[in-house]
Parts: structure tokens; sequence; C-alpha cells
């Protein structure tokens, strides 16, 4: 949804408050047979000291830990990249905690300070062992953004 979308920007825009940071949220949420809704966010306690990502297993444990013995399974990830480039580097491609079939990383420009433009972004899809980039114009089969709240009232008092 729409309103999960706009807190993973601001969530990892958070890294680089005190300092230029990447930063990094997982998605989790329910499947349903090929589809799947992202529900909720998990931000890990990740080391940024360098600039860049690192998570720790402990880490991933515990961010794992949040969805024990609920439906939810991890999706995917976003994280930030500090300026317009938006491709996967190696240390993106191996490092990622999620990395399985399926799913799906999410590059945000500028550290998310702007919010997310789904078009300056890269979509990446974890496929037989490894990220591949989603295309713009295929972006729409892979990631859709739902509104948050859909108010249908014909008037309001």
């Amino acid at each position: 949804p729409e309103t999960l979308l706009t807190r993973t920007a601001e969530l990892i825009a958070s890294f680089a408050e005190r300092r230029p940071s990447e930063g990094v949220v997982y998605w989790f949420g329910l499947e349903h047979g090929r589809r799947a809704v992202i529900t909720t966010l998990v931000v890990p306690d990740a080391d940024t000291s360098t600039g860049a990502i690192r998570t720790s297993v402990e880490a991933n444990a515990q961010a794992l830990g949040v969805a024990v013995g609920t439906p939810l399974v991890l999706l995917g990830q976003a994280h930030s990249h500090p300026a317009a480039g938006v491709q996967h580097s190696r240390t993106d491609d191996e490092e990622t905690f999620a990395r399985f079939d399926g799913a799906l990383s999410l590059v945000v420009p500028y550290f998310a300070r702007y919010g997310i433009d789904l078009g300056a972004c890269g979509l990446y899809r974890h496929v037989a062992g490894r990220f591949r980039p989603v295309p713009p114009s295929a972006m729409a089969e892979h990631l859709v953004v739902l509104p948050g709240v859909a108010d249908l009232r014909l008037t309001h008092a």
C-alpha cells in the first residue's frame, strides 16, 4: 500500500539523518500463489558506519523473529543509494539478506530523502540464483502500489 511505501522512504531516509548513509527496510507480507502483499516493514539493526549497509546474522535473525508464529514471510527489501544511480552493486548482489527466488530489491536514490518515485528507482528480482533488473516497462508486473486508504464517499459530512 502507498502508506507503507511512504513509510519505507521515511525509515530509509532516517539512516542518513546524522551522516550520509544508505538505509534498508525489509518487506514482509502475505503470499497468495504468485502474488504477495506487503503488510509489514521491519528495520534491521544495520551497521552503516562505512556509509554502506551491513547486517549481521543476529540482526537478520531478529528481523525474521518478528514474523515467527504468523503467516508473514520475507518478500524483499528496499534500500537506498547516495545519488541518482540505482544499479545493484556487487555488494547488493552478494550481501543482500533477501537472496531467494522471487525476492524483490528496490533501490531508492538520494538516500530516499525525496520519498520513493518508482520511476526513479531500480527494481530487481532474484531469479535462478541472482538479482536481475526489472525493466521500467515491466515494473507494474512485479510491484503494484495499492491505495492505503480509499475513501469513496460521494459527500463528506
